[in-house]
């Protein structure tokens, strides 16, 4: 994720600049959705201030410090954000563990200026054929789905990363997920995606019969998700799944009313 560094009315150093980055990246590791992430430097009266602002996994985090200079600012600054975003995972992590489920949205606005919703889908695990008929009582064409662990050995970073897309392609329906192990091991490779066709013999809730056939390519791409607006609004498309090239996880862009839509991780 590219970290936005700017001056209020001062010039950042080269020197600063590296460093800010080098403290900023250590917060990555609580996000699986990393959108923005823009620090600010500036001086007011006598005292020198960092401002950060990260939006990640739904959530906009936003924090300030002041110090005698722009070093010290940033390190206080760091260590708040830090604190700050650790909290908010342990009570959304303790809601969970109550049973909760949760569906967060929010208002975003990308770096070329588009708007849209950004909607976290559900963090129950579920399989490929619960996932079918889950669309189909929400009478959509595709969901973004984080899927079940079927064994007691799977780890649970490899259960919370482990989403999938089902989604219409013509008169099919396809889905779209990271191999087993690639996932486990954290290499999302957009390029060893692997594609099924399902062959839905029965959806019926209480027998449902469906196949899932490997297919040789897989038409899900890679884009960044400003790539993903451009290219969405070229087209014709009422939906459009992709590999988030920043997130490395999988997205859907759709137009819900005269907005966009965008279906993201759970985290």
């Amino acid at each position: 994720m590219k970290i936005k560094i700017t001056g209020r009315h001062i010039d950042v150093s080269d020197s600063l600049r590296d460093y800010a980055e080098k403290k900023i990246s250590k917060l990555e590791k609580y996000f699986q959705q990393l959108i923005d992430i823009h620090l600010i430097f500036y001086v007011e009266k006598l005292d020198h201030a960092a401002e950060l602002n990260i939006t990640g996994d739904s959530v906009q985090f936003h924090a300030r410090e002041k110090a005698a200079d722009l070093y010290s600012a940033l390190d206080l600054l760091v260590d708040k954000m830090e604190t700050q975003i650790a909290r908010f995972k342990e009570k959304i992590q303790s809601r969970k563990g109550q049973g909760a489920e949760f569906d967060f949205s929010y208002d975003f606005t990308s770096e070329t200026g588009t708007d849209a919703v950004l909607t976290q889908v559900s963090n129950k695990p579920i399989n490929n054929i619960e996932a079918f008929l889950q669309m189909r009582v929400d009478k959509k064409d595709f969901i973004l789905f984080k899927k079940g662990v079927a064994t007691v050995e799977s780890d649970v970073d490899y259960a919370n990363k482990n989403y999938a897309v089902i989604f219409k392609s013509g008169s099919v329906f396809k889905l779209v997920e990271v191999p087993f192990e690639e996932n486990k091991g954290g290499e999302f490779n957009s390029g060893s995606l692997i594609e099924y066709e399902l062959d839905v013999k029965d959806e019926s809730a209480s027998n449902p019969r469906i196949d899932f056939k490997k297919g040789a390519s897989c038409q899900v791409v890679e884009l960044t998700l400003d790539e993903a607006f451009d290219s969405f609004e070229k087209s014709e498309d009422v939906f459009m799944p992709f590999f988030n090239k920043e997130t490395r996880f999988f997205n859907v862009l759709s137009r819900n009313g005269k907005r966009l839509e965008v279906l993201v991780p759970a985290f």
